[in-house]
């Protein structure tokens, strides 16, 4: 082991720098020439139950003529959490939405106190066999398919600004294009919409939807057959590829393609597509505004609900750490610390 000694010789050199303010890690605890004892310790803890002691073998010693006052432990708190909730009101869209954070929430500070007489010589330095407490209140604490739903909890754990950003990433998916179309015909048929909100949406977007609440009837209503009805062509308007819709292929300008429109729900468009080799099936656009409505209506919670085990598909764990540090005073009040700290994970 070695002693800290700072030297004339050095201190000197140090004045004979330019005069800018440079801070000194050893000012903190210590006087320029002075030793400080020399300290090593074994945590025999690095996972304890919190509330529980946490182990350890400390070593120590110091100079001639100096006198040992007493030791202690000193530690830091860390904290590590994660928030996740997944959609299970899609089947095609599967979305997690998942936060993690990990910082300090408690700069070290004194944890235990140990005097002096309670380490023995064994003939080289003294050896302190002994242990610091922690504390119950950081247990870990989990919320995970809770099958009742609270709200309280629910505000403690995830920040404010959760729920709505999750709904906005399933309604935009949901409606940006025609990659979740069945996700979206399946969530206007299981779903409990009112006759109210139809009603309401109706007279705000001018248009004639059905106000049936009842799963079967809200099926029939969205449909698709293999009928041609009437037939389109794509044009570009300002670089933009436009779809035009005809009622036969003899109203097409000369020397487009003509492609079959197939007889659908009024708000649907139901089409063939040489890009796919087959129909495709969509929201109309005029109508979107409508649906993005409806389904933004959706709460949060229901959009998480696990109807097969009647859950929700909530994970929220957090967790707490200390990094600890043995320091040894002397009877001048300085002291010397470990370095080589593990980590202790409270479970």
């Amino acid at each position: 082991m070695k002693f800290y000694h700072i030297t004339l010789m050095a201190a000197l050199a140090a004045l004979a720098m330019s005069s800018c303010a440079v801070h000194d890690p050893f000012a903190d605890y210590m006087e320029i020439g002075q030793m400080l004892p020399t300290v090593d310790w074994e945590q025999n803890s690095v996972l304890v139950k919190a509330g529980n002691h946490a182990t350890f073998k400390a070593k120590y010693y110091t100079a001639e003529g100096l006198e040992i006052d007493h030791s202690e432990v000193w530690t830091l708190i860390r904290r590590s959490q994660t928030s996740e909730a997944t959609s299970k009101l899609t089947s095609s869209l599967s979305y997690t939405k998942s936060i993690s954070l990990s910082d300090t929430v408690r700069s070290l500070q004194l944890q235990e106190t140990y005097a002096h007489s309670k380490a023995e010589w064994d003939g080289h330095e003294y050896v302190l066999n002994d242990s610091f407490p922690t504390s119950r209140t950081l247990a870990p604490q989990a919320w995970v398919t809770p099958t009742e739903w609270d709200e309280t909890k629910f505000n403690q754990y995830y920040p404010s600004t959760f729920k709505e950003e999750f709904v906005n990433h399933m309604v935009t998916y949901l409606t940006r294009d025609s990659a979740y179309y069945n996700d979206l015909r399946n969530i206007y048929i299981k779903y409990d919409f009112t006759a109210e909100q139809f009603a309401a949406l109706n007279q705000k977007y001018g248009v004639e939807f059905p106000t049936e609440t009842e799963s079967d009837k809200k099926s029939d209503a969205w449909f698709v057959t293999e009928e041609v009805d009437h037939y389109y062509y794509e044009t570009v308007v300002d670089g933009v590829t436009v779809i035009k819709e005809i009622a036969t292929p003899a109203d097409a300008p000369s020397g487009v393609n003509v492609y079959e429109v197939y007889k659908s729900s009024p708000w649907l468009m139901c089409r063939y597509s040489d890009n796919t080799g087959g129909k495709i099936t969509y929201v109309r656009r005029e109508y979107m505004p409508y649906w993005k409505e409806l389904i933004s209506s959706i709460p949060f919670e229901d959009w998480i609900y696990n109807t097969a085990d009647k859950s929700y598909a909530i994970n929220f764990t957090r967790s707490y750490s200390l990094l600890p540090e043995f320091r040894v005073y002397d009877k001048n009040g300085k002291y010397g610390k470990t370095t080589d700290n593990k980590e202790v994970s409270l479970n």
